[in-house]
């Protein structure tokens, strides 16, 4: 196996934390909850101590591989009444991205990947929030990186739990060639899968 072979190989849902973190986001505000739930409206803080970003590439031949993003975070404006005015804004430190080889990871932080030097930030902005279930929803919104700014859409599932406090489980996915990296297509996969699961925090 060839280096980029292997750094590919571990190239994986939670890029896009990034998303991840944007995805969890854009759960949390657009979910259509459950009366008992209680009134959630309000500005809810997403801290990275409280949310989990992994993402996922297929590979020809074999499994998938993954990788994640540990430094994200962002803020929420839900609406309960009206969850279609719902918003959110989520941040992704690209330097932050972690996989289980060492030279993997510097690779992804370079310039052939996500170019951390000159671009070390990611970040999400929902543009709509459509209600498809009790606690379910599907929020499109832009995701910025390396410069370019494409749009994405993620399936959120929200969960109150305690006062002030709301979990949600978000998944979704993003073409990584619209931002340029595009290294060793077509054997390790354009489409990026995000898996995000985390809890929001009333400010």
């Amino acid at each position: 196996m060839t280096f980029l072979q292997s750094t590919f190989s571990n190239f994986s849902q939670k890029t896009a934390r990034f998303l991840a973190a944007a995805a969890c986001a854009g759960g949390l505000l657009s979910a259509s909850l459950p009366a008992h739930a209680g009134p959630l409206t309000g500005t809810y803080t997403l801290s990275p101590s409280q949310i989990e970003t992994g993402f996922s590439v297929r590979v020809l031949g074999r499994g998938p591989v993954t990788g994640a993003f540990t430094n994200v975070s962002g803020k929420m404006i839900l609406n309960q009444n009206r969850p279609e005015k719902s918003r959110v804004e989520v941040t992704v430190d690209l330097s932050s991205v972690t996989t289980n080889n060492n030279k993997v990871t510097g690779f992804l932080k370079s310039s052939a990947m996500f170019d951390v030097a000159k671009h070390p930030i990611a970040k999400f902005q929902s543009t709509r929030v459509r209600i498809t279930g009790q606690n379910t929803a599907e929020v499109d919104g832009v995701l910025v990186m390396r410069g370019k700014q494409k749009r994405t859409t993620l399936s959120v599932t929200i969960n109150p739990n305690s006062k002030g406090r709301v979990a949600f489980e978000v998944s979704g996915a993003f073409f990584r060639s619209l931002y340029g990296m595009d290294a060793g297509l077509p054997i390790y996969a354009d489409r990026v899968n995000l898996n995000i699961k985390g809890t929001g925090r009333r400010s």
